[in-house]
């Protein structure tokens, strides 16, 4: 019998190999891939699965995610889960292969692999079960959360591929179910809410109240809102409430509710702000209180009562004190308010920048209300500064007496509002030591409302804000009520007022400001443009001001007409403004969009009378202008990265021929001048450091673009260092080897303007009447009192010395210019460096005396 046991054991353990398919071995493996690897990583996948839930953050503000969302945050914060799963799911797929618990684990390790974000790994092991799975069903699977990864990763083309080929295949009820979300949540990213409510539409009967059936419903209702179909949000709303809901959606499931009743008449609006009110009476919503406010203010702006609207908004801000995105959004509709609806610009800055303190920098649209604040930001600048450069230009145009007065007004002013500054802070602190002392007596009270003080969010609210009125915002930490000395500078005043929260506050004159009224006046004097250069200055901040603010009224406000009083403004005030040509130009098509055919006329006339050559005119001429200028940028840059090719390859010659050959064609365009400074550069490879230099100033003075201009003049510092370290490691000394190119070079006097202006045209004559057409002339500075005429290039020294001797024998020449002559030299390329560099006129006519002759 003993014999018969261990026969047996063996038969099954030799059964139990991962390559068996037979009955015992397949038996084997199942159960043991199901109960302990599977399981396991199963179980580590619910974890994950289950933490990203957790820590997913509902923004009812918005529609709710339909798949919670995650990031590389929780990838890292559950690093050693996905490990273990893929440990653990891997072990079931080695030790198991003849198991039907294979594709399943395949499936778990392609879910790890996607929810750590190394989507590569997921969409190949995914596509891996569906290639080599033997179940339609975990091949579907597969594809379901192939499609998921797909949309984490952002392809969204990819996933709508596999979405199509799945509506070919019959799947099982789960992976039907799983489908219909993962296209919802797909169509959701894609802001497609006409397929992403049908999909969830398909949904919603396959799943069970466990599996978030009340979401759902609580989705579908917010895309209907969205859309526009309140009746059908409304349905959905209550099929959410039905649906067992927890208390937190299910109070949103209210709220929204309440916004999409169907308004007939007032009786229905009183019924709804009834139903509001009962919402902010129940003790259970008590943290709710601010979302309440801030919905009551979106159902009484739907009804255009702005002004409850507001008032509601307020109420929610100061309901709110651990709801930052709450606070926002109450901020943000303040903001909206007063943009759209008031235009009062500078109150919605403010309520912007409030904004911007407490919301999530993680929240969608962050960038645009950034962008809107920072547009506001600069409008208020541009006020801010015409307003203050008037006043002080209209200070300096007081006489001494008026100017003083009004000086000791805003002393006298001052010093009142610190009185009752003062005045006020010693009742505060009365008022709160009183109150200490009743609370001593007293002890702790219940409240009217049956509640301990700190378990009551109304009175918790309320406290917090009298504390900073009081006290302002102080850091929880010992001895909290000391503080530094605060110094606040007046604007007008430029005043130092110092502020000790640990003194008697006494208010004798000496004790509210110890700076004299006439040390105050002195100070407020320095910021007055007394000045003729002064004036000027605060001229300039105006007139760019007004530049800056007719472009922030006509671009990012839309606000055309007060673009159009703006910029008749800044005419009107500065005639001679260098924005005239561009102000014209915009006014014309301002008045084009209003339209004012009249006053667009008048524009246009004056632009092409005043500035006929303006790009502005030209573009009035030719609408095509600017394409065509864009086509021409095109061409010179196709030309322009050819010509570098070669200059990169050292092919001087070549690159200089193609840029001379393209600026001939479109010398005017905006792109010329990189071809231009090309042109330089290679001069700079092929030429002396002087011509070098001499074009990098030309181009520095001509060009337009500040860019370039930026970077000639760092080429420009550069070549400087360039000659000291040649200088330096030279000396003054000249070379003898004379078979390089040659120039020649004529010195003059400067005190002769005429021949100053003149010396290149009469060279130029000179080479045209003696056929020398292959040299050219240019005029140097050499220095403050002698000028440099330079004809190159000469091949050879005895080819240099001949032109010498054909130009000191040339009559012409002899009667124009040689009068003036201070010196008359050929010299090497290498040579004129050092001459040039350091002026060595005596030095180089000793060295050519002996080793030139002719």
């Amino acid at each position: 019998m003993k014999y018969i046991f261990f026969i047996a054991i063996s038969i099954l353990l030799f059964s139990c190999s991962a390559e068996k398919t037979n009955v015992v071995s397949v038996a084997f493996h199942n159960t043991t891939a199901h109960y302990n690897a599977y399981f396991y990583a199963n179980e580590q996948m619910n974890e994950i699965e289950t933490y990203i839930k957790d820590n997913h953050d509902n923004n009812y503000n918005k529609i709710l995610s339909i798949l919670p969302r995650y990031d590389s945050t929780t990838a890292v914060a559950m690093e050693s889960q996905i490990e273990e799963c893929i440990k653990k799911a891997s072990i079931a797929i080695q030790r198991h292969q003849n198991s039907k618990w294979v594709d399943d684990s395949y499936i778990l390790v392609g879910k790890a692999r996607m929810y750590g974000q190394e989507f590569v790994d997921a969409v190949e092991t995914f596509k891996y079960v569906n290639t080599k799975g033997e179940s339609d069903d975990d091949k579907h699977e597969a594809l379901v959360n192939l499609i998921r990864t797909f949309v984490e990763n952002n392809e969204f083309n990819n996933a709508i591929a596999v979405s199509d080929y799945l509506k070919k295949e019959r799947l099982n009820r789960d992976n039907l179910k799983n489908l219909h979300m993962a296209r919802a949540y797909l169509y959701q990213r894609r802001d497609d809410y006409n397929s992403l409510v049908q999909n969830l539409v398909l949904a919603v009967p396959l799943l069970s109240r466990s599996e978030g059936k009340a979401r759902v419903y609580f989705i579908i209702g917010q895309v209907y809102q969205k859309l526009g179909f309140d009746a059908q949000a409304y349905n959905n709303y209550g099929l959410c409430l039905k649906s067992n809901p927890d208390f937190e959606l299910a109070f949103y499931a209210k709220l929204n509710r309440a916004q999409v009743v169907e308004l007939s008449d007032n009786s229905d609006v009183r019924r709804v702000e009834k139903y509001f009110k009962k919402l902010l009476k129940d003790r259970k919503n008590r943290e709710f209180q601010d979302k309440i406010y801030y919905e009551m203010g979106n159902f009484e702006l739907k009804q255009d009562k702005v002004e409850s609207a507001i008032s509601f908004y307020d109420k929610s801000i100061q309901a709110s004190t651990t709801n930052n995105r709450q606070k926002a959004y109450s901020y943000l509709s303040l903001a909206n308010i007063y943009y759209d609806r008031k235009a009062e610009y500078e109150l919605s800055k403010l309520y912007y920048d409030s904004v911007l303190t407490v919301l999530p920098k993680s929240e969608e649209n962050y960038v645009q209300i950034e962008d809107r604040q920072k547009i506001l930001a600069n409008f208020v600048k541009q006020l801010n500064t015409i307003k203050l450069q008037d006043s002080l230009l209209y200070l300096a145009s007081l006489d001494e007496k008026n100017l003083d007065l009004i000086l000791q007004g805003i002393v006298d002013e001052k010093k009142k509002e610190e009185e009752e500054k003062a005045l006020k802070e010693k009742q505060r602190r009365r008022a709160q030591t009183s109150s200490f002392l009743n609370e001593e007596d007293k002890g702790f009270e219940i409240s009217t409302e049956g509640e301990w003080y700190f378990f009551n969010s109304n009175a918790l609210s309320k406290g917090q804000s009298e504390f900073e009125r009081l006290w302002g915002r102080r850091k929880l930490e010992d001895n909290w009520r000391r503080s530094q000395k605060e110094v606040t500078i007046s604007s007008t005043s430029n005043i130092i007022e110092d502020v000790d929260d640990n003194k008697n506050i006494d208010l004798t004159s000496e004790s509210v400001s110890e700076v004299t009224d006439e040390q105050q006046k002195q100070n407020m004097r320095t910021s007055i443009p007394f000045t003729e250069e002064a004036k000027a200055q605060a001229h300039k901040a105006i007139e760019d001001a007004l530049y800056n603010l007719g472009n922030i009224y006509n671009f990012d406000l839309k606000e055309l007409t007060n673009a159009i009083v703006t910029f008749e403004n800044l005419l009107s005030r500065y005639p001679d403004t260098e924005y005239e040509p561009e102000v014209l130009y915009e006014l014309y098509l301002i008045s084009l969009d209003i339209p004012d055919a009249n006053k667009a006329a008048k524009y246009k006339d004056a632009l092409l009378q005043k500035y006929p050559d303006s790009e502005f005119s030209k573009v009035l001429l030719n609408p095509n202008y600017k394409q065509e200028s864009r086509l021409a940028s095109e061409r010179l840059k196709k030309s322009y990265k050819i010509a570098y090719k070669y200059f990169e390859r050292e092919n001087y010659d070549t690159a200089n021929y193609i840029l001379k050959t393209v600026l001939l064609e479109e010398p005017e365009n905006s792109f010329s001048d990189n071809l231009r400074l090309l042109q330089i550069l290679i001069l700079g490879k092929t030429d002396g450091i002087e011509r070098y230099q001499y074009e990098l100033d030309e181009f520095i003075k001509s060009s337009e673009n500040e860019e370039l201009k930026s970077y000639a003049l760092n080429l420009r510092s550069m070549s400087d260092e360039v000659r000291k370290e040649i200088k330096k490691r030279r000396g003054i000394s000249y070379t003898l080897d004379f078979a390089q190119n040659h120039a020649f070079i004529f010195l003059y006097q400067t005190d002769n303007k005429a021949i100053q202006e003149n010396v290149t045209s009469i060279l130029k004559e000179f080479l045209n009447k003696n056929e020398m057409n292959k040299l050219t002339a240019a005029n140097l500075v050499y220095n403050e009192e002698l000028g440099l005429a330079l004809i190159e290039p000469f091949t050879t020294k005895t080819e240099a010395l001949e032109f010498l001797k054909i130009f000191k024998e040339d009559e012409a020449i002899r009667t124009s210019i040689l009068g003036s002559s201070v010196g008359e030299y050929v010299v090497s390329k290498e040579n004129f460096d050092t001459f040039y560099e350091n002026k060595d006129h005596k030095g180089y006519k000793k060295f050519f005396n002996n080793h030139y002759y002719y």
